[in-house]
């Protein structure tokens, strides 16, 4: 068992067209965001070059984010340049945020954290960052468990400083629980990114990321939104034919919370972190 371990990549994928196929991580619509418009181009030296590195990876993948959210995430992290040591990216799928925090990191000066419950999501997007940029690939690490795991294991035994980017479970409870574990870390956390604040679907999924950070920090939230805008005429704004997901009109894809401007109203002091682990088989 890897869970609540860093894991090595897995170094039989370098050779493959499509790592994906063998890892079982399935592509459903295909979408490339960093593939399409050249809108953002000429605007940022460090977004040129990602882009122009992501049009020439060909292997299989899709991307979850829009475009406007990769080129917002590349000012953010220049933006806050110097205030942190490593960007924790909570749920990588297909590598999408991956190769543009790894496409900022030798600017910034900062090391990655990956952190999945999915260990061949995390061994993909590794490689997919390896592909783009192998000088970046020596940063990266691989945690495979939750955010609360990865909390109590890593975050609680060191000091650096840190950008927690979270896009893992979308499901309120979780967000709840993941944002959450950082309250025991929050002198160490300089800022909270959340991707799929516009997200809804099927009342199986819960998906409600916004609301979960009104549940952690208050509704008195200071945030700055990044990303897509999606208006009621867009397709994107109806449920999906995959999981029934859709995009609330007029809401940002995403949230920037700098943590000096926020403070923690859920959980209470008394509370152990413990209580946010996952319960054991």
């Amino acid at each position: 068992m890897t869970y609540g371990t860093f894991i090595a990549p897995d170094a039989e994928l370098e050779g493959l067209k499509d790592p994906n196929e063998k890892l079982n991580v399935p592509v459903y619509s295909g979408y490339k965001a960093v593939r399409g418009s050249g809108n953002f181009m000429g605007r940022n030296k460090i977004f040129d070059d990602i882009y122009q590195r992501a049009r020439r990876y060909r292997c299989a993948y899709e991307d979850q984010c829009s475009i406007d959210y990769y080129f917002d995430l590349v000012t953010t992290m220049r933006d806050f340049a110097g205030e942190y040591d490593r960007v924790v990216e909570v749920g990588v799928y297909m590598g999408g945020a991956s190769t543009i925090f790894a496409g900022c990191s030798e600017w910034f000066d900062f090391d990655i954290d990956m952190v999945d419950i999915d260990a061949n999501c995390l061994r993909y997007s590794y490689e997919r960052v390896r592909r783009m940029y192998p000088e970046a690939a020596k940063r990266v690490r691989l945690f495979h468990g939750d955010l609360p795991t990865y909390v109590d294991t890593v975050m609680k035994h060191d000091a650096k400083r840190s950008v927690v980017h979270h896009d893992g479970a979308h499901d309120f409870n979780q967000v709840v629980k993941d944002l959450a574990s950082l309250f025991y870390v929050q002198e160490q956390l300089h800022a909270v990114i959340c991707q799929d604040t516009h997200l809804r679907g099927t009342v199986e999924e819960m998906n409600f990321v916004d609301m979960a950070l009104y549940a952690v920090f208050g509704l008195d939230l200071n945030y700055a939104p990044i990303g897509a805008v999606y208006e009621d005429q867009d397709p994107r704004t109806t449920p999906n034919k995959w999981q029934g997901n859709y995009f609330t009109p007029g809401a940002h894809e995403g949230f920037v919370l700098p943590m000096s401007m926020n403070r923690f109203v859920y959980p209470h002091p008394s509370l152990r972190l413990e209580s946010l682990l996952p319960k054991a088989a």
